[in-house]
């Protein structure tokens, strides 16, 4: 819980904002910040809030409800679509304006104006990899379908109907310590938030490390490092399968040229955890003892303050849905109405691609294109920054897309070239379309026809009814590639290399209701070998195989099940490959024998108090790490990437006698044994260290902690002890982990559970900004309040907002 302490802690911390570059120049206005009467005193909110209130508007069109249950969810009760909408983005401003405007900000490359100069390089690379762009032309589709017109209008009305009543006392804190006040919300920062998200799940790619790799490597070195797949038979769609798809024609999908850039100004860099992922899974009636389905699903983002969801319930004619919806757009985008149930993982297909280009002269505003001079469409960019005049960014788009690199602007470790970037993201799509048909969805019928419209990112959609099905769809747009196509960096001098056609929806992989009664995914490989289409991508295996060898098992499965084993911490990688270890180095000369025997009773689980993982986390690392790093070579300017640790728990499963553990540098032969003793006596100091300062428990050295948006450690979380990590299905590590665990009961009525690490206010001067904390730490679930009208709360509501003209 935060109060006025807490913000007076925020205030003592300014000065560490200016150290870690979140406010560039003065600090705000003394007089301004601790005025009593509008300062930061003013964002305390009292413990007794009473948030009930008679709000009119005249853009509404009839009188809207919204009953605000205990935890702060409200359950909006509208009689119209655009009503509904309107009071959803007023709740959205009233509850958490300030991220969503952090949030495009970061999306639009407009951080500078905000945190001044030491946010330009960044937001540099956002307007150069063309957010923006794909934002504009995303809109475009939106706003011709006439109902996602009227959504994104009445979304954007209410947010701003909100803003209009902000004086600076009601300010958000962030914005008084930060010094800015917030601008009018348009349809396009809505399609910004979507691209925000879709650089988040589909912003990465190997292409540039792995050409670099491909140079330095030969070809055994560089599959074994580098699999295109990772043994698996766990795909998201089951083995069996059967993909008798005729192919494609060559142009069945015609793609949308990418020449012409956005007319205006375009968080995240091209960055990647390879912690972020998410777990679904539906059991069929089959399995359960209630002999309804059950839909479980656990997205793996970023733990931040405030929390990246906000739970609703959204009431109308044709609507009746359940959920957590993305603060800066409309609609729920994980949930369940009375009807279906639906969850999201991420697909890891490689959606975005590298150019080499031929430019013809210094302006580059000409590049070689099939023999011919072809002329490049060149966009300025204008960065604002605070405290200084604007900079100016010219940036090159060619046929393939926006030259992201240049000889102006480079990354670390990469020589200054050419390189245009095709991002699926820049495609014309309308996500926001797929929302509101699957929020209204009442079978498999309409749930397909819902999908078809989410094309970026790609997406393992699980779904459940209560007629008894259940389904999975890898749904995404895909390119139809040749095989290897745009796993490295390829020659722009050529259309040759040009995304041709897309495959089309009916081919996307997809199961439902199959014999062994479950459909799952936890970001592994999309399909087996049988799928006709090569695709490739960057896919984790062990959360899938340790799901779905407890689905296979499991009988008479009951919700409180499903809890459990969203909570499980059994260590898939650690049971492969510990006896490996233990058993090759037994009777050595080994340091630390009080901690080498710690491993040997150990039971797989990276519980909280267990010592044990530690330990073997620490030893695993330091042994992958030398393994490679010869390979990798000495240059550390190159920019490479170390191989996964699938790579080399399969190298240690399969070919012991590998010649990968001789260390090429060293003029000994090193082997396995000798390899794992040497990484091994390499920690052993740290493992002292840490045990003698308390902190090789697990939670405690993984600190798994959840982090103010503004990196602000007065606003952020204190370290929670919780199990879990990596490559488990608690995947909770430091920053990352479950953002929100959903267990929904196909009955009738549908019942639901669950929980995010947060709370429904962005005010950390509110009781209710980080509520649910402690109860998402310690395994605790909510039962969810899933209404059939206004008078079906009761005792359950504790607040009533009514809106009308």
């Amino acid at each position: 819980m935060r109060k006025t302490g807490g913000i007076l802690c925020g205030v003592a911390t300014v000065g560490l904002v200016l150290a870690l570059n979140m406010k560039i120049g003065s600090l705000p206005p003394v007089g301004k910040l601790l005025n009593p009467f509008s300062g930061f005193w003013q964002n305390a909110d009292p413990a007794n809030e009473n948030f009930s209130a008679d709000l009119q508007n005249e853009r509404l069109k009839g009188k809207v409800t919204v009953q605000l249950d205990e935890r702060l969810v409200p359950h909006i009760t509208a009689t119209n679509d655009e009503d509904l909408y309107f009071v959803e983005g007023y709740l959205h401003a009233r509850f958490r304006l300030w991220q969503m405007e952090l949030q495009t900000h970061a999306a639009a490359g407009r951080l500078s104006e905000v945190m001044g100069k030491s946010m330009l390089e960044f937001d540099r690379k956002q307007r150069r990899k063309g957010m923006v762009f794909g934002a504009e032309r995303s809109l475009k589709a939106m706003e011709s379908v006439p109902v996602v017109k009227s959504m994104l209008d009445s979304y954007t009305a209410g947010v701003n109907a909100y803003i209009g009543t902000l004086k600076q006392k009601s300010l958000p804190l962030e914005y008084k310590l930060l010094d800015y006040v917030p601008e009018q919300w348009t349809n396009l920062k809505s399609a910004l938030l979507l691209k925000y998200m879709a650089d988040d799940l589909s912003g990465y790619t190997e292409d540039l490390e792995l050409t670099n790799a491909r140079k330095i490597l030969d070809s055994v070195a560089f599959q074994t490092m580098y699999p295109e797949r990772f043994d698996s038979n766990s795909p998201v769609i089951p083995v069996g399968t059967s993909f008798d798809y005729a192919s494609p024609p060559q142009n069945s999908a015609a793609l949308t040229p990418v020449a012409e850039p956005a007319t205006t100004g375009n968080v995240n860099p091209d960055r990647y955890n390879n912690e972020l992922g998410s777990n679904n899974w539906a059991v069929s009636g089959s399995k359960t003892a209630s002999g309804k389905p059950i839909l479980c699903n656990d997205p793996h983002l970023g733990l931040n303050l405030p929390a990246l969801w906000y739970e609703i319930q959204l009431q109308a004619p044709g609507i009746n849905s359940y959920g957590v919806s993305l603060p800066g757009a409309p609609g729920i985008v994980i949930g369940f109405n009375d009807s279906i149930s639906w969850g999201f993982t991420n697909g890891y297909r490689d959606v975005k691609d590298f150019y080499a280009i031929q430019f013809t002269d210094g302006s580059r505003t000409k590049y070689m294109l099939d023999g011919k001079v072809t002329n490049a469409t060149m966009k300025v960019e204008t960065l604002v920054v605070r405290g200084q005049e604007p900079v100016l960014d010219t940036v090159a788009y060619t046929v393939f897309g926006p030259v992201l690199y240049d000889t102006t602007f480079s990354a670390k470790g990469l020589p200054a070239q050419n390189l245009a970037v095709a991002w699926m993201a820049h495609q014309i799509t309308n996500e926001l379309q797929s929302i509101y048909l699957l929020n209204r969805a009442k079978n498999y019928s309409e749930y397909t026809q819902a999908i078809r419209y989410f094309e970026c990112p790609h997406q393992n959609m699980i779904y459940a009814d209560v007629q008894g099905n259940i389904a999975i769809w890898s749904q995404g747009r895909f390119v139809h590639k040749t095989p290897g196509q745009g796993m490295f960096v390829m020659p722009g001098n050529t259309s040759e290399n040009q995304w041709k056609s897309f495959l089309p929806f009916e081919v996307t992989p997809h199961a439902i209701n199959p014999a062994r009664g479950y459909l799952s995914s936890a970001n592994e490989v999309n399909t087996d070998p049988s799928y006709p289409f090569w695709y490739n991508g960057y896919f984790h295996e062990l959360r899938a195989l340790r799901i779905n060898h407890l689905l296979d098992s499991m009988k008479g499965i009951t919700v409180e099940d499903m809890e459990h084993m969203q909570q499980d911490d059994y260590g898939q990688m650690a049971a492969y490959i510990l006896p490996v270890m233990l058993r090759t180095t037994a009777g050595t000369a080994i340091a630390g024998q009080d901690m080498y025997k710690l491993l040997g009773g150990w039971d797989y689980k990276y519980t909280a108090n267990t010592k044990a993982a530690t330990v073997f986390e620490l030893w695993s690392g330091a042994f992958h790490k030398n393994v490679w790093k010869d390979e990798l070579g000495g240059d550390t300017t190159l920019l490479l990437k170390m191989p996964e640790t699938e790579a080399t728990m399969q190298l240690m499963l399969k070919d012991p006698q590998s010649r990968f553990y001789d260390d090429k540098t060293t003029p000994e032969t090193e082997t396995l044994q000798s390899l794992l003793v040497q990484s091994w006596n390499s920690i052993a100091d740290t493992l002292k260290q840490l045990e003698s300062a308390d902190k090789l428990v697990w939670s405690r050295y993984k600190g798994t902690f959840i982090r103010h948006l503004a990196r602000l450690p007065a606003f952020s979380s204190k370290v929670l002890e919780i199990g879990g990590g990596k490559g488990i299905i608690n995947a909770a590590s430091t920053n990352w982990g479950p953002s929100w665990r959903m267990v929904v009961h196909m009955t009738t009525p549908v019942q639901a559970f669950a929980v995010y690490p947060g709370g429904q206010s962005g005010n950390p001067g509110s009781k209710y900004y980080d509520d649910f904390i402690g109860d998402w730490a310690s395994g605790k679930y909510y039962p969810l309040h899933f209404w059939a009208n206004t008078a079906a709360g009761g005792k359950d509501v504790k607040y009533i907002m009514n809106f009308s003209k």
